[in-house]
């Protein structure tokens, strides 16, 4: 049995390739690496060895389950490093991981900060250019609550909605930020581990991500377990 805990909260199922992280063989030791979409529609295979101890983290978490060594992994908005199982529903959690990922790519600099790729700050309302990396989240039509599905066993799904936590008054202050750029319709964004949220939208036949700001972790759901 993995001595590691089965994680109980946002679990990200069904994302594209550009939206995880990855541990994945290097040169002499394993690397982090991501898929990176430009708005030039080029895909950049971006990597850093600067993060043993995340690797080992990750890997802890496979050989742990039997399986092999590397794959997939997305890290929180706080911090924590959860790890797919895969052939199953279930993720695990890693632990926490502090240091802050970056990668370098022909003189530019990719990272989840609100930054564009010379590391100029970007402002809500502006083209997101970091990575798609992230845990989703969907705005409630109406755009008055936040919500994520969970399935706490099989055969069963369940919506944990933000007014439940915080209260209605305080989620639709919340979800107001979000509607800003997805409108009352709602819709999926993400957050990352830097607290910043971002969007998919349609908008002049054009298909791109907005930043929306920085999440309050005060006016949030709470951290999940990490027993």
């Amino acid at each position: 049995m993995s001595p590691f805990s089965v994680f109980q909260g946002n679990c990200p199922r069904n994302v594209k390739k550009d939206a995880k992280y990855s541990v994945k063989s290097g040169v002499n030791d394993p690397i982090v690496g991501i898929i990176y979409e430009t708005r030039e529609d080029e895909r950049w295979y971006v990597s850093t060895e600067d993060h043993p101890e995340l690797v080992k983290m990750v890997n802890d978490v496979k050989t742990s389950l039997g399986q092999p060594p590397n794959g997939s992994f997305y890290i929180n908005e706080y911090k924590q490093v959860i790890v797919p199982a895969v052939g199953t529903e279930k993720y695990y959690l890693a632990g926490t991981y502090e240091r802050p990922l970056e990668f370098k790519f022909e003189s530019k600099i990719i990272s989840g900060e609100p930054v564009d790729l010379d590391g100029n700050p970007i402002n809500p309302g502006d083209n997101w250019f970091g990575p798609h990396v992230g845990i989703p989240y969907v705005l409630c039509a109406g755009a008055k609550d936040i919500r994520y599905t969970t399935k706490p066993r099989p055969n069963v799904e369940k919506d944990i909605k933000l007014s439940n936590v915080i209260g209605k008054e305080s989620a639709k202050s919340v979800a107001g930020k979000i509607r800003s750029c997805k409108g009352y319709e709602g819709g999926r964004f993400y957050v990352n581990e830097f607290c910043s949220i971002f969007a998919p939208i349609q908008a002049d036949d054009e298909f791109k991500y907005i930043y929306i700001g920085k999440l309050n972790l005060q006016q949030w759901f709470p951290a999940p377990s990490q027993e």
